[in-house]
């Protein structure tokens, strides 16, 4: 594998390779906060879907059915 060296610290080719790094750098930290939402978008969407589950599966009780007709 080949070392990568940067040019010397007052070259304009060293500084536009400084300003991509922080670009890319910046882009990453936003997508990990995206993955983050997205995340916990999920998450709290499964929860929802198992509390309703429960709910649709619970057994009806015919009991006050029987006493209102």
């Amino acid at each position: 594998m080949s070392t990568i060296t940067l040019p010397p610290s007052t070259s304009s080719e060293r500084s536009r390779l400084l300003a991509v790094d922080l670009m890319r750098r910046r882009a990453l930290e936003r997508l990990y906060e995206r993955r983050t939402v997205v995340d916990t978008l999920i998450q709290s969407l499964e929860e929802y879907r198992e509390l309703r589950e429960a709910r649709l599966s619970r057994p009806v009780d015919f009991t006050a059915a029987r006493k209102c007709s």
